[in-house]
């Protein structure tokens, strides 16, 4: 049996094999791999890069049922992109697109057998299988939907991406537009002339190739869309603050929202005292608490999620476990608990910093070092009492190392003893006069 080989049997071929190994490569990344969302999206490009190499074969063997085949591949790997896709931007796999696909992948099967669906021409100087009629029409309708989506996506992510990460949500909206709209614009000039779709499968791996590496680079940009983290606050059974972080501008300032902690746990007591976890709604958003045996964790966020609510239980507990020292002694000092940092780049390194929002703020500073310790800040304020000498110390500590910090406190305390002291020697010399 002689084989029908030709330019687009082998860039098919090339295209699908390169596309899984990509995919497959994703699956490897210490950052990306756990991502649930990021599974679904991965089914999905295998199952289309499957698609694309049963094609490929369909020609190579002129086979109508592998033709047919490669036509209802479209179904799953459209399906699970939208899945992917839809949990990235809300968490929740369901949308009004997801429903129509589903229709339309029901007209697809049925249209997949009717007389016509797949044949055999010789068009572009070789014999090829084609799709006709409502079959080839659906197929193409179900793959635009897939690479609208990817569209829409990348539109959302890259408006919505937070300073930090706006350069790599760029790179990654680029890759998606070589795959729609310039892709999907050479898939429908496929109609008119085959050889147009070579250059669709490669425009299609270039944006394939240009996604995977942004996302194994920052997967942040995977966690733009479905919530925004404010805030995450440790203290002690004695209602004292040990350590806090924030991605966000907080609605709540930190006296405002440590109290409310200790007025949730008092509410809360017989659901914490066996470990439970709450979340409370505000205003603003969702309290996820977390109550242990010797701390309480609280964690405000726009709205709940079970990635959030994970991510809390395992810092909980490798908290306690990381501090048990410094727990069992009852120190308070928040220092003692900065490399608690660990753990936050542990269970919520994907998600985004929105606390900087552009060149213009005085120092690009992880969320670790925007805010000075609540401790410092009534020092501070003891210190200077007017409000714009205050806020100026404070921006000069915030953008110095955390040493000259306690440094500048140790010496005023040393300066004000000397004072005193000059004080009181002053006065006995008056009084011997």
């Amino acid at each position: 049996m002689a084989l029908n080989w030709n330019i687009e049997v082998i860039i098919d071929f090339i295209t699908a094999i390169f596309g899984i190994i990509l995919t497959i490569i994703t699956y490897y990344s210490p950052k990306a791999k756990k991502i649930k969302s990021l599974f679904f999206i991965r089914l999905g490009f295998i199952l289309f890069w499957v698609f694309i190499l049963t094609d490929g074969l369909s020609f190579l063997f002129l086979n109508k049922i592998l033709g047919l085949l490669s036509g209802l591949l479209i179904i799953p790997a459209t399906l699970f992109i939208i899945i992917g896709l839809n949990y990235t931007m809300k968490e929740n796999i369901y949308s009004y697109g997801l429903i129509i696909v589903a229709g339309l992948s029901s007209l697809l099967i049925y249209s997949g057998f009717l007389p016509g669906a797949v044949y055999i021409e010789f068009q572009s100087g070789y014999l090829r299988v084609a799709w006709g009629g409502l079959f080839g029409i659906l197929g193409m309708v179900l793959t635009g939907i897939a690479m609208l989506y990817l569209f829409y996506w990348g539109v959302r992510t890259w408006i919505n991406a937070p300073f930090l990460i706006k350069k790599e949500a760029l790179i990654f909206f680029l890759g998606i537009l070589t795959i729609f709209p310039f892709g999907f614009l050479f898939y429908l000039l496929y109609i008119f002339e085959p050889i147009f779709i070579l250059i669709c499968d490669i425009s299609i791996a270039i944006g394939t190739l240009i996604i995977s590496l942004v996302v194994i680079r920052e997967p942040k940009l995977l966690y733009i869309l479905p919530y925004t983290i404010y805030r995450i606050v440790v203290k002690n059974k004695d209602g004292v603050p040990l350590y806090y972080h924030d991605w966000s501008e907080s609605v709540l300032n930190e006296t405002i929202f440590t109290g409310f902690l200790n007025a949730v746990q008092l509410m809360s007591e017989e659901v914490m005292n066996i470990g439970g976890l709450l979340d409370i709604n505000l205003k603003e958003g969702i309290l996820i608490l977390k109550e242990s045996k010797s701390i309480t964790v609280g964690l405000v966020s726009s709205k709940s999620s079970k990635l959030l609510r994970d991510s809390v239980i395992k810092f909980t507990a490798d908290f306690e476990k990381k501090f048990e020292r410094e727990l069992k002694k009852s120190i308070t000092d928040p220092s003692q608990y900065e490399n608690a940092f660990e753990l936050i780049e542990k269970y919520f390194s994907n998600f985004p910093y929105k606390i900087i929002e552009s060149k213009k703020q005085p120092l690009l500073l992880t969320g670790r070092y925007l805010r000075i310790p609540l401790e410092l800040e009534n020092k501070l304020r003891k210190i200077f009492t007017d409000e714009e000498d205050y806020e100026s110390i404070k921006a000069e500590l915030i953008k110095s190392p955390l040493s000259f910090t306690s440094e500048f406190i140790r010496l005023h305390d040393e300066l004000k003893d000397e004072m005193k002291q000059i004080s009181n020697e002053d006065l006995k010399l008056l009084d011997e006069d």
